[in-house]
């Protein structure tokens, strides 16, 4: 079979009737993509979803298949081909786009979000400007994801480094959620609403929480 533009991706399949393809070489899904969209469904069950900065749109397409109407944005056009094949073998209600997520309009019940990890001038920098931006502030900010997701949800979950996760805040938004995992990531959910946050907890990556969210996201429907 001749992949054509997708020579050198990879095939995957994380979940009943979802299909990812991804570069063998480029900036690739992990766990935490699974956490964060089974944090968020352990909140409930949205209608619509926006996934900002959504890179082979696995949480997106994780999110479709449970039924839920999503729309993934991301800064760069090299995800098209993959886009495009995952989406014609994936069984999910999914658009993905290419859009700046400080541009991004609309109104949907949540937003999921796995920004870039490095603020910008920091953290090691791949000489690939695609790889470079999903890891790197090369462009939009935390900050700017952050209001992109208050301007367009009722509720916003995110996975940051630790030491990111006070950056999860908003004017008139509160923490309702907030969950280290492991050493180095955070799971943060906001929602319209005042107060001081949700009390943070701790699990492990290994613990049976963090096997429960990577069971809720990989049911699909």
């Amino acid at each position: 079979m001749t992949l054509g533009p997708l020579a050198g991706w990879t095939r995957e399949t994380p979940a009943d009737g979802v299909v990812v393809w991804q570069p063998r070489a480029g900036f690739r899904y992990g766990a935490e993509a699974f956490w964060l969209v089974g944090f968020a469904l352990e909140g409930g069950m949205p209608t619509s979803a926006l996934d900002l900065g959504t890179g082979s749109g696995v949480a997106a397409l994780l999110l479709g298949a449970h039924g839920v109407a999503t729309r993934g944005i991301d800064t760069r056009p090299e995800w098209g081909p993959g886009w495009e094949r995952s989406l014609a073998e994936s069984r999910a209600a999914v658009r993905l786009e290419v859009v700046d997520v400080r541009e991004v309009a609309g109104a949907v019940d949540l937003v999921v979000s796995n920004p870039p990890y490095f603020p910008a001038g920091t953290g090691p920098v791949s000489p690939s400007a695609w790889k470079a931006a999903a890891r790197s502030e090369t462009g939009a900010t935390l900050a700017d994801f952050v209001a992109a997701a208050t301007r367009t949800a009722r509720r916003a979950c995110f996975v940051v480094p630790v030491d990111r996760a006070d950056e999860i805040a908003w004017p008139g938004w509160a923490t309702t959620r907030r969950v280290r995992v492991g050493r180095r990531r955070t799971l943060v959910e906001i929602a319209p609403g005042a107060g001081d946050g949700a009390r943070e907890q701790a699990v492990e990556e290994g613990s049976p929480r963090a096997a429960a969210w990577y069971a809720l996201a990989t049911r699909a429907r």
